[in-house]
């Protein structure tokens, strides 16, 4: 007899009598043959049992100084796979000399893929960069994104002497590190 069993953010609950069981998948955007472990033996020392399937789509964020195919590569700017509410999930992926941060094995399908958040951590050190989390759902294999990383504004700084009144002061250099 086989028992279907509905899972919900990554949990599912079913009443199971004990014996050996063959698991199958049936989850929308992923590798349903991937289920690992396919077959398991439920026995009263446990009430608690973990599985894993693999999705194998590729989404390249592409980032570049104005967001088009042809715009100047980011290299050095960094992303990393969140959930909806920015539980970060694997490891950070950076983007190379061709401005590409590769993100492999998501999920997509034709209808109804799931949807896949990510979020950005950080650029070049030269270029500005929008850290909130993004979503996309992916239709085919292969998608890429383009990503805008503005070159950070050029600001005006003064430096004057404190004990004269804006006494500019001659030359000198300041630092700034964040």
């Amino acid at each position: 007899m086989a028992k279907v069993i509905p899972i919900t953010n990554g949990t599912g609950s079913s009443e199971l009598i004990n014996g050996t069981y063959t698991v199958t998948a049936s989850v929308n955007g992923y590798d349903n043959s991937s289920i690992q472990p396919d077959s398991v033996v439920i026995d009263q020392s446990s009430n608690t049992y973990s599985f894993t399937i693999c999705a194998n789509g590729t989404l390249t964020l592409h980032v570049t100084d104005d967001g088009t195919s042809t715009g100047n590569p980011i290299v050095g700017a960094t992303f990393v796979r969140v959930d909806s509410t920015g539980t970060e999930y694997g490891s950070v992926i950076t983007t190379g000399s061709d401005g590409n941060a590769i993100f492999e094995n998501v999920p997509y399908a034709d209808t109804d893929a799931p949807v896949i958040y990510y979020r950005q951590t950080s650029s070049d050190g030269e270029h500005e960069f929008d850290s909130s989390i993004q979503s996309i759902t992916m239709t085919t294999d292969t998608q890429t994104i383009e990503i805008e990383n503005t070159v950070g504004a050029t600001r005006t700084i003064q430096l004057t002497d404190a004990n004269y009144d804006n006494m500019p002061i001659e030359s000198g250099t300041l630092t700034f590190t964040n």
